[in-house]
C-alpha cells in the first residue's frame, strides 16, 4: 500500500502549524525549559521513537500530541542533531489520519536501510462500542523528504488482546527481527518475536519473555516498549512491566523500567536470562529506547516523565508544553551489569570549573554538572531546589521530592555503597549517576530553590569532608 500526502494529512499539518504560530506569538519567560535536553516547543512529548544515526545525523522521533498538553491520539515528532546536544526541529513525521491509526501513531523504531530510514510503529484503533485493536505499520523516510506511510505489515495476532504495540526492529545477519510488547488473553504480559526477509512480510517466531517462559514468574499484565539488543557478548531485553499497586486506597498503574541480561536464540526466540534489574531510581524515567550509532556505541534516550495522575500538575503546562527527554546515555556491560553514563559529548559544554574540599557550600548554575568522588562511608545531602534533594548514607542514595499534587514528601531509594556521584542539572531536571552509572536517578522538579540562593544550583552539606568539582554547562560553546 503506497500512501503519500492525503487531504487528512494536510489538514492535520495545517492545524499544527496554526497552533505553532499562535504559540510563538505568546512566548513568555519560562524558568523550566531545558537548555540542552530535548523538549517540545509545545504540546505533550512522551516516548522516544525511531532512534537512529542516518545520513550523517542523529534522528530522534518521539510521541507527540502537538494540539494539547495531555494524552490523546499521538503523532510522531521529529528532530535531528549533529552532536546529540544541539537539536533542530523537523517537520511532523506521522499524523494519525488513516483508518488503521485513528487513535494514534503509537511508539516504534527506526532501521537504516541504504538511502532510506525504515520506520515501524503501532496504529492504535479504539472501537466506539468498546475494545480496541492494533496494527503494526511501516513508513519510510528519505533525507529532505516527508515520511511516507506504507500501511499495515502485521495485524493483531491471535491469542492476544488489542494491547500489542511498540515494534523494535533490527537486522541480524541477512534477516530482520521485530519484538513487540503484548498482553495475552489471560492478562499476562509477553514479548513477542517476528522475523522477515523483506521488512514487509513478517512471520511468527515465538514468545521471547513473560510469565511462564524460561522460569520467569510474574503477574505483570503488559510489557510495554520492549528493546532487545546485543551488548558486548550478551543480549539485553529492556521492557516496561505494567502492574497494579495500592495508593491512597486506589489501584494505580506502575511505571517501572527493567532490564534482563541473557542469551537470545534467533532460531527459536528462546531468551535465557538472569533476574530483572530496575534501570532508574528516580521519579521520571519511562519508555527508553536504544540504538547503535556510527561508532558502535549503544545509546539510550528515555522519556523523562510518566503518564501518572501527577503530570497534570506540572507548571510547564501554563507555558504550553510538558515533558522532556533524558540526556543521551551510553550503555556499557561491566561485571555482568549494565552501566549508564552520559555520552562523552556532554563534557564539551563544561566551563568555569570550580574545585571544592570541605563540609558545605553552594554551587550556582541552572545548567551545571557536579561530581563527587571518594564518598565511601560518608553522609551528605545535596539540595537542588526546595522540592528536591539527594541524600547519601551507608545504606545508599535517596531521591526525595515533594509531590506536586499532595505536597507530601516522597522518596525512592537505591541500595548499595555510594563511591562517586555525577549530577547533571538542566533548569528543571536532575540526573544522578551513581558509581559511574551503576545506578541512576532521573527526576523533574519545579521548586524555587533553597534559602537565599533561590533556584540556583546545588547546596552541598556533609558530615565529613568531601571533594567536589563543579562546571557550568553552556550550550553555545
Amino acid at each position: 500500500m503506497k500512501n503519500t500526502h492525503t487531504l487528512a494529512d494536510q489538514l492535520y499539518f495545517n492545524d499544527v502549524l496554526a497552533h505553532a504560530l499562535n504559540h510563538a506569538a505568546n512566548q513568555v519567560q519560562d524558568p523550566y525549559r531545558p537548555v540542552w535536553h530535548f523538549a517540545p516547543q509545545f504540546g505533550l512529548l512522551n516516548d522516544p521513537n525511531g532512534l537512529s544515526y542516518f545520513n550523517g545525523e542523529y534522528h530522534l522521533f518521539y510521541q507527540w500530541n502537538p494540539k494539547a498538553c495531555k494524552h490523546g491520539a499521538k503523532a510522531w515528532g521529529h528532530a535531528t542533531s549533529k552532536d546529540l546536544l544541539h537539536w533542530q526541529h523537523q517537520p511532523l513525521a506521522l499524523a494519525p489520519t488513516q483508518d488503521y491509526e485513528t487513535h494514534g501513531c503509537y511508539s516504534g523504531s527506526g532501521l537504516v536501510n541504504g538511502k532510506q530510514l525504515e520506520l515501524f510503529y503501532t496504529g492504535n484503533v479504539k472501537f466506539t462500542q468498546g475494545g480496541r485493536t492494533a496494527y503494526q505499520c511501516r513508513a519510510t523516510y528519505e533525507a529532505g523528504k516527508q515520511v511516507e506511510k506504507k500501511g499495515i505489515v502485521l495485524p493483531l495476532p491471535e491469542g492476544y488482546s488489542g494491547h500489542v504495540r511498540d515494534p523494535k526492529v533490527w537486522q541480524h545477519q541477512e534477516r530482520y527481527y521485530m519484538v513487540l510488547g503484548a498482553e495475552d488473553l489471560n492478562y499476562q504480559g509477553k514479548v513477542l518475536a517476528y522475523v522477515s526477509d523483506d521488512l514487509q512480510q513478517w512471520h511468527w517466531l515465538g514468545e521471547v519473555f513473560g510469565h511462564g517462559l524460561n522460569g520467569h514468574q510474574s503477574d505483570d499484565f503488559m510489557l510495554e516498549c520492549p528493546d532487545l539488543f546485543p551488548l558486548a557478548n550478551r543480549h539485553v531485553l529492556i521492557s516496561c512491566p505494567k502492574n497494579w499497586l495500592e495508593r491512597d486506597g486506589q489501584k494505580v498503574e506502575t511505571f517501572d523500567v527493567t532490564y534482563h541480561l541473557g542469551d537470545f536464540d534467533y532460531q527459536t526466540a528462546q531468551f535465557k536470562h538472569q533476574e530483572g534489574v530496575l534501570m532508574d531510581h528516580g521519579f521520571d524515567f519511562y519508555a527508553p529506547q536504544t540504538f547503535a550509532d556510527q561508532n558502535g556505541r549503544r545509546i539510550l534516550f528515555g522519556w523523562m516523565g510518566k503518564p501518572d495522575e501527577y503530570e497534570a500538575y506540572q507548571p510547564t503546562i501554563a507555558h504550553g508544553w510538558i515533558h522532556q527527554m533524558t540526556c543521551p546515555r551510553e550503555l556499557h556491560l561491566v561485571n555482568g551489569r549494565i552501566r549508564q553514563t552520559p555520552v562523552a559529548e556532554i563534557s564539551q559544554m563544561r566551563h568555569s570549573e570550580q574545585a571544592f574540599n570541605g563540609l558545605s557550600t553552594c554551587f550556582i548554575g541552572l545548567s551545571a554538572e557536579l561530581q563527587l568522588h571518594d564518598l565511601l562511608g560518608k553522609e551528605l545531602t545535596i539540595e537542588v531546589a526546595d522540592d528536591l534533594r539527594i541524600e547519601v548514607d551507608a545504606m545508599g542514595l535517596r531521591t526525595v521530592r515533594r509531590n506536586l499534587k499532595t505536597q507530601q514528601w516522597q522518596s525512592i531509594e537505591w541500595h548499595g555503597r555510594v563511591e562517586s556521584l555525577q549530577l547533571l542539572r538542566d533548569h528543571s531536571s536532575l540526573e544522578v549517576f551513581i558509581n559511574a552509572g551503576e545506578g541512576v536517578s532521573s527526576s523533574r522538579f519545579f521548586g524555587q530553590g533553597f534559602g537565599v540562593e533561590a533556584n540556583r544550583g546545588f547546596k552541598l552539606s556533609s558530615k565529613q569532608e568531601v571533594s567536589a568539582t563543579f562546571w557550568q554547562l553552556a550550550h553555545n560553546l
